[in-house]
């Protein structure tokens, strides 16, 4: 599994994500996965909510190649699967679990969120943070310590090449 997070908002985490489906889809089987994770009093985080979660979770399947939603983007990119889980904090792991209980077969994993980097150990965990700005969310903060490596940007670009992830024994991991 690999997880991408995000200091903030809007740094090019799916931009960032969809590249390493693109790459990694052409030789594995991959499952991808989007988590917007609700933290009481994190509103400002997550911008306008179209869609309010209403229980513990919500877990939707991307079935559309059509539509600009970053799921879908993950799916034109190569993923055999995507889901987008809408998931209160303390119910991430739970939620997860859900996702990945009826998946048979071989699959790699690249999920966007922090969160999840709370209830799981992934092979590799990356975070983006933007090089001009000091804001981080709260779950950022708490995890940015547990980042295998910090990938900064300029809100176009990041200072990261994706050819120093490779695939070891069926782990994600970074060449060094």
């Amino acid at each position: 599994m690999l997880i991408i997070g995000g200091a903030t908002r809007n740094v090019g985490k799916t931009t960032f994500t969809v590249k390493i489906i693109e790459k990694f889809s052409k030789t594995h089987k991959i499952v991808a996965l989007k988590v917007k994770t609700i933290y009481e009093g994190d509103d400002f985080f997550h911008g306008k909510q179209r869609n309010p979660l209403v229980g513990k979770y919500k877990i939707t399947e991307e079935t559309d190649f059509d539509s600009q939603e970053d799921t879908s983007k993950m799916l034109r990119a190569g993923a055999e699967k995507v889901f987008k889980l809408k998931v209160k904090n303390i119910h991430i792991e739970e939620a997860f679990n859900e996702i990945i209980k009826d998946l048979t077969g071989n699959f790699l994993y690249v999920c966007e969120s922090n969160s999840l980097r709370f209830a799981v150990e992934p092979g590799l965990f990356l975070m983006i943070k933007h090089k001009n700005s000091e804001e981080i969310k709260p779950s950022a903060e708490k995890l940015q310590s547990k980042a295998d490596k910090i990938i900064f940007t300029d809100g176009k670009k990041h200072d990261f090449d994706i050819e120093q992830i490779t695939i070891y024994n069926e782990q994600f991991s970074i060449n060094k």
